[in-house]
Parts: C-alpha cells; sequence; structure tokens
C-alpha cells in the first residue's frame, strides 16, 4: 500500500510571522511565481462577540466599510479609485471572524493596500439606510416565501445551542438590523479593530521587509488591545433528539443530521475529522458509494465538519425527492451507525491516510488555506503546521474510532432538520420511522 514506507515530512510554506508594537499579527508568504498580490485581514469579532440586541451587527459593518472613506467617501468614486489600480476586493463574516482580502498587481500595491487600509481607519460610514435594504434583500435568500429562516445549518445550530450566538444567523434578524445605527457601528469598530485583534497578510510577489514596512505605516496606529472574550456555550445542552421542519417551495428535500462536537482546539479533532473523511471523501467513501452509487436515492449527499474555537457539529445530509425521503433517512442512519459496529477496514483506512496527506500537501499551493491555518488561527491560539496536523492524522488508531463514534452518533446529540414541500407535516413520519431503526444508542458518554 501507498504508505508502508513512512512518508517525508510535509514542509512549512516559506513565511514571516510579526507582531507590531500594537499587537497586530503580519504574516507574509512570499511567493514570487505569482503575478498579484493578495492582502487579507482578519479580524476576531463575528456574530459570537454581538449583544442579543445588536444581531447580525458585525455583518452589517463589514457592508458599511466598503462605502467609502473621510478622503472618498462617495462609495462608487472610492471603488472606482481602487479598481483604476486593477484591485479586487470582498469580504466575510462568520461567526468568529470578519474577513476581508484585496488582490492588487505588485506595482499598486502600496497605494492600493493604503486606500484599503483607509476603510478601517477613516470609513465613512454613510448612507447606512440604503445598506440596511441591501442585507435585508441579502436576507431573503435564506428565506423561504413565508419569510422563515430556511437555512439547515442556521436551523440545526438553534436545535444544538439554543439561547447562544451559535444559535442565531450570523446576518441577525429583521428587528435587530433595523434598529443599528451609525454610533453602533462605530462602538463596535472600535472595540473589536484594534491591533492585538487582528491578523494581516500578504502572499505573492512581494519582499518581506516591505511587507512589514507597509503594514506598519497603514495600520501600526491602530489602537492595541484583544477585544472581548467569545461566550462558551453551556456544558449542559437540552438532550435531543431535536427535530427542526421548515416548508419550502421547492421539488425536493434537504434532510441533514447534526451532532455536537467539540472545536478546532480540542483533542477530539482529528477523530471526528477522519469520520468526516470516512463517510465522504470521494466517490468511493460510504455516503457516496451507497446513497448514491449502490441505491441511486440522491445525486447530492454529503458529510461536512464545521467547527469554531470551542464547538462545531459534524454534518450529514443528502437532497432527496419525497418518494425517496424515509429509505434515504434510514440509509443515513444506516452508514452513521456502520462508524459504530466495526472499525474502518485496512484497505479503507490506507486510502483515506493516502487522501488526508495530499489534502495536506494541496494547502501549499492555497493562500487562502495558508493564511487560516498559520495565521488567522492565531487569533485563538490554534495555529497547527502541516506537518503537526499530518502526525495527529497518522497516529490515530482505527481500532478505538468505534467507541469514539459511539459517544458523538448518538440520538441524544441529534439534530434533525428537513427543509421542503410539506416538511412541518412530513416530519412526524420521519419521528415515528427514526423510533424502530435499528443502532439508536443512548450516549455511551460525553466528548
Amino acid at each position: 500500500m501507498p504508505l508502508n514506507h513512512p512518508p517525508q515530512a510535509i514542509p512549512d510554506p516559506e513565511h514571516t510571522i510579526h507582531r507590531l508594537d500594537n499587537g497586530l499579527i503580519v504574516g507574509v508568504f512570499p511567493m514570487p511565481w505569482l503575478h498579484e498580490v493578495g492582502a487579507t485581514l482578519m479580524v476576531r469579532a463575528g456574530s459570537r462577540f454581538e449583544e442579543p440586541q445588536q444581531a447580525g451587527i458585525a455583518h452589517f459593518l463589514e457592508h458599511m466599510l466598503f462605502k467609502g472613506t473621510r478622503e472618498i467617501s462617495d462609495p462608487t468614486r472610492f471603488h472606482a479609485h481602487l479598481e483604476s489600480m486593477a484591485a479586487d476586493m470582498n469580504a466575510a463574516t462568520g461567526q468568529e471572524t470578519n474577513a476581508y482580502w484585496i488582490t492588487l498587481p505588485p506595482e499598486w500595491l502600496a497605494e492600493g493596500f493604503t486606500a484599503f487600509c483607509d476603510m478601517f481607519t477613516q470609513p465613512a460610514l454613510a448612507d447606512i439606510e440604503t445598506e440596511r435594504r441591501v442585507i435585508l434583500e441579502e436576507m431573503r435568500e435564506d428565506e423561504n416565501d413565508q419569510g422563515e429562516l430556511a437555512v439547515p445549518s442556521v436551523l440545526g445550530g438553534m436545535a444544538l445551542w439554543p439561547g447562544h450566538p451559535l444559535a442565531r444567523s450570523v446576518l441577525g434578524s429583521r428587528e435587530t438590523v433595523g434598529r443599528i445605527q451609525v454610533p453602533a457601528l462605530r462602538e463596535y469598530l472600535k472595540r473589536h479593530y484594534q491591533g492585538g485583534n487582528m491578523a494581516l497578510t500578504f502572499c505573492g510577489p512581494i519582499d518581506t521587509r516591505a511587507a512589514l514596512e507597509l503594514a506598519d505605516r497603514t495600520l501600526g496606529r491602530l489602537p492595541g488591545g484583544s477585544g472581548g472574550n467569545v461566550p462558551r456555550p453551556p456544558d449542559n445542552q437540552p438532550t435531543g433528539p431535536h427535530w427542526v421542519a421548515v416548508d419550502d417551495q421547492s421539488s425536493q428535500f434537504t434532510l441533514s443530521l447534526f451532532f455536537r462536537t467539540g472545536g478546532f482546539r480540542d483533542e477530539g479533532y482529528h477523530p471526528i475529522a477522519a469520520l468526516r473523511r470516512l463517510l465522504d471523501d470521494g466517490f468511493s467513501s460510504r455516503l457516496q458509494a451507497v446513497v448514491r452509487e449502490y441505491r441511486g436515492l440522491a445525486y447530492d449527499v454529503w458529510s461536512a465538519f464545521t467547527t469554531h474555537s470551542d464547538a462545531g457539529f459534524l454534518e450529514v445530509g443528502a437532497t432527496l425527492s419525497p418518494d425517496h425521503l424515509d429509505e434515504g433517512f434510514q440509509v443515513l442512519w444506516e452508514q452513521l451507525d456502520s462508524l459504530v459496529l466495526a472499525p474502518p477496514g485496512a484497505e479503507e483506512w490506507q486510502r483515506l491516510l493516502v487522501r488526508w496527506r495530499a489534502s495536506l500537501l494541496v494547502t501549499l499551493d492555497r493562500p487562502a488555506e495558508l493564511i487560516e491555518r498559520y495565521v488567522g488561527d492565531r487569533l485563538f491560539e490554534a495555529a497547527e503546521t502541516l506537518e503537526h496536523s499530518w502526525q495527529q492524522a497518522a497516529a490515530l488508531d482505527p481500532a478505538q474510532l468505534p467507541a469514539f463514534a459511539a459517544r458523538l452518533l448518538h440520538p441524544e446529540n441529534l439534530a434533525v432538520v428537513l427543509v421542503g414541500p410539506e416538511a412541518r407535516k412530513t416530519l412526524p413520519r420521519l419521528k415515528n420511522a427514526f423510533a424502530r431503526f435499528p443502532g439508536r444508542r443512548s450516549a455511551h458518554g460525553h466528548l
């Protein structure tokens, strides 16, 4: 098999990590083969840092920072100024981070990046009502025709962490977004966009010294500080299984099974990542082989492991027609149960390790993944080299995975989310069927 001989160590990419006097982390990855420089600013902020009455403010601020600066207060002129230098920029808000990025030709880097940083040091925050309308329209993308939230991952979070910031949409609600005003945005900016709460990374054909000087000149005067602490999920969560249904005008159901896990800083991270790969990592993996290839129940079937610093969930799901819903639900559970009943065979485990190591190696070719792993994760004291990740994966004992899976994949830790045509009427049928499934185990411990 491919791993009969010890593989070579996975090298670290060439990079430098530096901390400015105000606490700002600066990473530089020289990549002279590229033809543009990418700069990414990550902020330890997001929906977990919001007060309930201001839910959505982190995302609202992300939008408003693109509305120009004191020097160029008209948003269109501001973007035209940057685009005249061939710049492209965008942003994303998560539950624990705000991320902003810009790409520029090397000859325009200094001027374009300086204008980009003005968004954070001297934002105009103008025309809030126009952007409020834009955000309300964005919310409609996550709703059904009745205005109800219909995003399975958010609905699953609401069931797994009720009353906690993890249990709400990053966008907030119509009520909270309707109340946010500019003073609140400025206060959130002041509290969280501090040097010690941010990490900046340059990737591309750039000299390390020049990058550090540019970072210090543009963001080095931000105040120090590290923002606030995130509220941890309570230790005692409501016992499942939890059942959630939302009607949606579509021809198929989206069925998702969520299991609450620890986060990317927890010891259980790599075993859960292994379970996820056994379920869904290539067409020969269990979900793809059984649900799609052998049974023909779904075109789209998946497993995903979503983590935050101290919490997360393992998701297993499929898009199913009404005729295949009941059988699909049972087959999904059977595949989860297979992880508990027996360890993976030698051939399956070897294939998993080969693919796992290859996925780590190709991270060297993916600046966004390098940024998150080597720089962004430092905001949570969780940075891990590629080689250390590989050693953690290679050290796993497949014979111990069934016991680990039994502690994770039990009904008390489960949230079932169904979105689709007459989902509310259909859900009781799934609940009744689930009660008769073989392999419905009680908890054998806690993660």
